[in-house]
């Protein structure tokens, strides 16, 4: 399949791009040539449908971030790394024969040229380093690299910017562009493919919503909520059935028209989408989801994707919980505790979710949204078989019994 992508980057970067893949049909590349990373956020406005963004590096796709995120494609940009600045750091101290404190580089994150230094064993000195923000210009790292060579600190400046080194060396200075290995864009632009395609194969998905009310007068509001899902409907007995794919979902989800729709709904009206390969599979996925969505108190609609992960509620929410359980230790546990995937999906979002191990049943219970009691139970079941542990009390500010503080005893990155 061959797939189109959009790569945005100075006349150099896109000219590096085109030759890298000049024999490869897997690919359309269509460029979009900036003097200036800023000229990102309108350039994203005006390219031609496509099925992914490759943006030449972080600053570029920063300015555009706001704009990219009305696009229903995968975007991604060439990320910076060791490679690139070894590579680079390597041509420049061959040709010119300098230390390396002699010389000034902006880069995206410091820390990959610390890396750098340390795999040589630190006997390599630090350059003069800018570390690369939002809100930088142009003319703030052009000033950044001349003033050292105006001081005698440096005498040549790596820059990561295009039009920076293209301002360095119109005022006289020496100056060299950062190296992007041909490996690694070639790299991002297959990531992007294969984003790509794999987007494409979920958006092609059956989606089913089903959406339970008793009163007639919903027809309407169904028919509005069809034509934005680009939907075929049926009712039976007080329950609407949409038919559509994950892509006219996925879009929908994105529409604030959409949005503002779905608030206007009492709780009493009860609303859930499955997806999958099959009617047949996403319509047991939404019957799935919408039993989950009346089990909480929380309105908006739940999504349960092929996969049988859990998204939402929306639009509060885009968090995911896993509804299989597959991990050895996991299933263990639920066959012990007899909590369900949903429950063990939300401790291990719990524990990732807080800066420290330690949490009470209060905690808990805040992040679960039940009462204290419910989440008490919990606790007492997972410490009877040793999945928590009591390591300490803490005294609370009334009168009463010190709270147990808790820690998770089994593995909850999985």
């Amino acid at each position: 399949m061959r797939i189109k992508i959009a790569v945005i980057g100075s006349e150099h970067f896109c000219s590096h791009v085109l030759q890298l893949v000049k024999e490869n049909d897997d690919m359309a590349i269509e460029c979009h040539i900036y003097d200036e990373p800023q000229e990102a956020a309108a350039i994203i406005q005006t390219i031609k449908p496509c099925d992914a963004i490759v943006f030449s590096g972080s600053l570029p796709y920063l300015y555009a971030q706001k704009a990219v995120q009305q696009f229903a494609v995968p975007a991604i940009f060439l990320q910076q790394d060791e490679t690139a600045i070894s590579t680079t750091l390597l041509y420049v101290l061959a040709n010119e024969q300098l230390p390396c404190d002699r010389i000034s580089i902006d880069v995206t994150n410091r820390i990959y040229v610390d890396h750098v230094i340390e795999d040589v064993n630190g006997t390599i000195a630090l350059p003069f380093i800018h570390e690369l923000q939002e809100d930088d210009t142009i003319a703030t790292l052009v000033s950044f690299h001349s003033k050292l060579m105006d001081e005698g600190k440096t005498a040549i400046a790596i820059t990561s910017v295009h039009a920076v080194y293209e301002q360095l060396k119109a005022v006289g200075k020496k100056a060299c562009m950062m190296i992007d290995p041909g490996s690694s864009i070639v790299r991002s632009l297959y990531e992007a493919r294969q984003q790509a395609m794999l987007q494409q194969s979920t958006s092609a998905q059956i989606a089913v919503g089903i959406v339970t009310a008793q009163d007639p007068s919903m027809q309407d509001f169904i028919a509005t909520l069809a034509q934005q899902l680009h939907a075929h409907w049926h009712e039976s007995a007080g329950e609407y059935t949409l038919f559509t794919t994950m892509g006219n979902l996925e879009y929908s989800i994105r529409n604030p028209q959409f949005t503002a729709l779905v608030n206007q709904l009492p709780s009493t009206v009860k609303i859930a989408f499955g997806c999958g390969e099959s009617t047949m599979i996403a319509a047991d996925h939404a019957r799935l989801a919408l039993n989950f969505n009346r089990s909480t108190e929380l309105s908006g609609f739940y999504i349960l994707d092929a996969h049988k992960k859990l998204h939402g509620p929306f639009p509060q929410t885009e968090d995911v919980l896993d509804m299989k359980v597959d991990h050895p230790t996991l299933l263990s546990m639920a066959d012990k505790t007899k909590l369900g995937p949903a429950n063990i999906s939300k401790l291990l979002a719990f524990n990732k979710s807080r800066s420290t191990n330690q949490f009470t049943a209060n905690d808990l219970a805040i992040y679960l949204n039940v009462s204290r009691r419910t989440a008490e139970r919990t606790i007492k079941k997972l410490i009877e078989y040793d999945y928590i542990t009591i390591v300490g009390e803490e005294m609370t500010y009334k009168q009463g019994r010190p709270r147990a503080i808790y820690e998770f005893n089994f593995p909850t990155h999985m």
